[in-house]
């Protein structure tokens, strides 16, 4: 039996020294948990469409998908995932939350300091080592 992973895609936007984060509203999966915006690729779309799709839908906003960070491959209780973490850019931040009932830029040196879902950890640990010192 082969295990498949679903694709999830994941928002890396970094600005001035700060990412953003989004955490899961009350009643959500793995709620109070933050994590990168983003969300279930689609069939039919490709991981970038998926990414700029669920970035409106979660925070209202348009966004430009740029090119692949880092893949974490983390197994859930309900199954698989495959988060996909590209970077972004984001046309505003002026944002309107559906799933998340906070969002906040968080210096990049202090990100491991939230409570991060568990598939997000991975990435959140090289995005640190990378553009951390800067």
């Amino acid at each position: 039996m082969t295990l498949s992973a679903k694709n999830v895609s994941a928002a890396i936007a970094i600005s001035d020294g700060s990412i953003l984060i989004t955490r899961r509203s009350p009643g959500e999966k793995l709620a109070g948990m933050w994590e990168f915006p983003g969300g279930k690729q689609e069939p039919g779309e490709t991981i970038y469409q998926c990414l700029e799709r669920e970035i409106y839908e979660e925070l209202y906003v348009s966004a430009r998908a740029g090119e692949v960070f880092a893949e974490s491959l983390y197994m859930y209780e309900g199954g698989a995932i495959n988060l996909v973490a590209i970077l972004i850019e984001l046309d505003s931040t002026e944002f309107s939350l559906s799933v998340h009932d906070a969002a906040r830029w968080v210096k990049i040196e202090s990100l491991l300091n939230y409570e991060l879902a568990p598939a997000d950890i991975p990435i959140a640990e090289r995005i640190v080592e990378i553009y951390g010192g800067t």
